[in-house]
């Protein structure tokens, strides 16, 4: 070690300051990026080698951590910052940490008991099972009644591409299964009402096949590692955003459908109107009167 005298209290608070930016940079979003791990590594060797003796037990506390968040949740997507753990582990036990080794071997064997190397691929037909769990949910609260999802209808439509397309969150799926249907379902009552040149109906159009194809390609543009916990505007990530997207969408196409039961309703009632009139006219001409014989004078 390098001492430096009167200089060193310096190293001790520079070591402080480190660990703070070792913790910022391996539990932000993009510390699944090996780069980062390494850049956070980089001032805790310096400031261990230049005195600050202590440093690599705290940072070896924090690696483990580290491993429980990202190595047993979907860890394919944290890959690389991983390996670089691994790595960052090793120099740390060289640096006086030597007891690391032994949580992160029980870890480690905790990690192949739960599935290893196989968690993510088991994870797309979790995914799948919530989808399905969510949609009548979903579509009953489009309407506040229930509404039986049959197979074929559920797989139509121009959205049906990204409804099986594991890089969508659960409940965005579950959201645009909605979509595909209660769209079909305002355009075939407009349509059925003879309102095929209405706004409603270029709407309801639009948000089947513009509106919401749109905002979940812009969704899938985000990079991959991030679209799902980094934040973009208002501590909103980039699922969040989508979700909140396709909900004014299921609003909006609800209110069509609202507005179609208006429109139809205002028919029935005229049609109702029509026929108490016409009716109520005839019983009145068809009723036959009754003659009531005189009673007999009383002698």
């Amino acid at each position: 070690m390098i001492d430096l005298g009167p200089l060193a209290w310096m190293v001790h608070v520079a070591a402080a300051f480190a660990i703070a930016f070792f913790a910022q940079s391996v539990f932000s979003p993009k510390g699944r990026e090996a780069r980062v791990v390494i850049r956070a590594m980089i001032p805790v060797v310096i400031l261990t080698l230049l005195g600050a003796g202590w440093l690599p037990h705290p940072v070896a506390g924090m690696l483990i951590g580290y491993f429980g968040s990202r190595a047993f949740g979907s860890w394919g997507a944290a890959r690389g910052g991983l390996i670089a753990a691994v790595i960052a582990a090793v120099v740390l036990m060289q640096l006086g940490a030597s007891w690391l080794l032994f949580p992160l071997f029980f870890m480690g064997l905790g990690w192949l008991a739960s599935g290893g190397p196989a968690r993510g691929r088991r994870r797309a037909p979790k995914v799948q099972a919530e989808v399905q769990a969510e949609v009548p949910e979903l579509t009953a609260q489009a309407t506040g009644t229930p509404l039986t999802v049959s197979a074929p209808s559920a797989a139509e439509g121009p959205l049906a591409p990204f409804l099986a397309d594991a890089r969508l969150p659960a409940q965005a799926r579950a959201q645009l299964v909605a979509l595909n249907l209660r769209t079909q379902e305002a355009l075939s009552l407009l349509k059925d009402q003879g309102l095929e040149g209405t706004e409603g109906f270029f709407v309801a159009r639009a948000i089947r096949e513009e509106y919401a194809p749109e905002a979940v390609q812009a969704y899938l543009k985000l990079p991959r590692s991030l679209a799902d916990t980094g934040v973009i505007q208002d501590g909103k990530t980039g699922a969040a955003l989508l979700s909140e997207q396709l909900e004014l969408l299921l609003d909006g196409v609800q209110e069509i459908i609202a507005g179609s039961l208006q429109s139809g309703g205002q028919a029935l009632l005229t049609h109702g109107r029509f026929l108490r009139e016409r009716f109520a006219k005839v019983e009145q001409d068809l009723r036959v009167p009754v003659m009531i014989p005189a009673a007999d004078k009383v002698k």
